[in-house]
């Protein structure tokens, strides 16, 4: 097997730049890079493209992150299920979308992306004009994607002038707004929600140029995996796709059980390989463990890394949750962990992508959580004084709320001690603590401090109080 340098590499992918100015034609071009390709092997090809780390700029082989070339990255697919808050009456149904001054098309593809995924996730139902069962209408209400915006940011760059160079930054955002409503023959509402698609990127301004290292990554790319570069901004019509479907899917969710896969990345590197080997065979649990037992890197920049794995781990247990109040919590834990992650380093792009899923997602548990809570207070009241009696007998003393934000808070702001409201949290009979993003900002406000906070988190995962020993708090000997 003939060795190949790096000049002899940079001379195939110089090729195409070559021929251009010359005047051959572009085609030619690409089939002689293909036919260049081809005789490298692949193999040989993947093991000098890995092995060019300072012409990629990759990150020394031991830190925290994402893989600086596609194929470096590591990805699992997450299985997003969820029940719907609302539902379909009989079998027929009919879809009738309204854009009243936006584009002709969206109506159209909004209409036929949605009849596809409730057909697809409910195989009893089929599309119907004439006298559906449930008629689902839907109200487009804005649809904007604006120019790109093009700004640039300080990366590292060896051999520039203090190690740093400007890159330019190419953001590319969109956003469609929809309002729904399915209801009955007889006009009763069955669901009804305003949904939100989005779309917020920043791409390098050079990863869709054609220089050498990019044309191998994208080449590779598609050698291997036969997929799109996803470093690359997407067309127009490419984000027109996107937005629809994924304001398709949010209705569908409300209407049908919904299963979504979802392509998600994991952080790598020193310490963390062990815990995304778990991931990948999808052992949550002790991924978990792994995560939250190591010690944190040393800078809140390296450590933010973990903390992505762990809000990817706790959204993984979110969805396989057999009840809606612990995938609740399992996906609070999730936000909370991403958005840690945000803070630490807020430059890494990859930390942002999963707070639309998870937002949405907590929206729709908590609309059916509220939905269950009425549900149980009036079975709770149709019970038979014989069966009353039994429950009081069997619970004897139980409080009549849960232990809440509020009540912590309240014994922050009367100067409790901080042992003293970490004893109550872990040894109340039940808590149902609000620990989203927003939920520990209102605590921090209120003055709730960071170990009575973990304490809560702690509480909240598990589902029976602390035993209380013979000892106080304050760790003084009882009298």
């Amino acid at each position: 097997m003939r060795t190949l340098d790096f000049y002899q590499i940079r001379a195939e992918f110089g090729y195409r730049q070559s021929l251009s100015p010359i005047g051959i034609d572009n085609s030619a071009a690409e089939r002689t890079l293909t036919m260049s390709t081809n005789r490298l092997g692949r193999k040989l090809f993947l093991g000098v493209l890995v092995g060019l780390p300072v012409a990629g700029g990759a990150p020394t082989m031991h830190a925290q992150n994402f893989g600086s070339l596609i194929v470096n990255r590591k990805k699992i697919v997450l299985q997003r299920k969820l029940p719907p808050t609302g539902h379909i009456e009989g079998t027929t149904f009919n879809v009738v979308v309204t854009a009243a001054g936006l584009q002709q098309d969206l109506p159209t593809d909004l209409k036929s992306t949605l009849e596809s995924l409730l057909i697809r996730d409910d195989s009893r139902l089929r599309t119907e004009d004439s006298r559906p069962d449930t008629v689902i209408s839907c109200r487009i209400t804005s649809y904007a994607q604006p120019q790109p915006q093009f700004t640039s940011q300080a990366v590292l760059a060896p051999g520039a002038k203090g190690g740093l160079q400007n890159e330019p930054m190419e953001r590319v955002t969109a956003v469609l707004t929809v309002s729904f409503q399915a209801k009955d023959r007889s006009g009763h509402s069955l669901a009804a929600d305003n949904v939100t698609a989005k779309f917020d990127q920043e791409y390098s301004a050079s990863g869709a140029q054609q220089g050498m290292l990019h044309s191998m990554t994208h080449t590779v790319t598609h050698l291997t995996k036969g997929g799109s570069d996803d470093d690359t901004p997407p067309t127009a019509v490419e984000l027109h796709d996107r937005l629809i479907q994924q304001a398709a899917v949010q209705i569908a969710s409300h209407l049908v059980n919904t299963t979504e896969e979802v392509d998600v990345y994991l952080a790598k590197g020193s310490g963390l390989d062990a815990a995304d080997k778990l991931m990948e065979d999808k052992l949550w649990s002790r991924a978990l463990e792994q995560l939250e037992t190591m010690k944190p890197f040393p800078t809140p920049e390296e450590d933010a890394y973990r903390l992505y794995d762990l809000g990817v781990v706790n959204e993984a247990m979110g969805y396989a949750a057999d009840d809606v109040k612990s995938a609740r919590k399992d996906l609070q834990e999730a936000s909370i962990d991403y958005g840690k992650a945000i803070d630490a380093k807020p430059t890494e792009k990859y930390f942002l992508q999963p707070q639309n899923r998870i937002d949405t997602a907590l929206a729709h548990y908590k609309i059916l959580g509220e939905q269950k809570a009425p549900v149980e207070s009036a079975a709770s009241r149709t019970r038979t004084p014989s069966q009353s009696a039994v429950t009081t007998k069997a619970a004897p003393g139980a409080p009549a709320d849960e232990m809440t934000n509020d009540q912590v808070m309240a014994m922050a702001s009367a100067g409790l001690d901080e042992a003293n409201i970490i004893d109550t949290i872990k040894h109340a009979k039940a808590v149902n603590f609000d620990l989203s993003v927003q939920g520990q900002v209102d605590l921090s406000k209120a003055r709730v401090t960071g170990p009575v906070i973990t304490a809560m988190k702690a509480r909240a995962r598990t589902s029976t109080p602390a035993t209380h020993h013979a000892s106080v708090v304050s760790g003084k000997s009882a009298s």
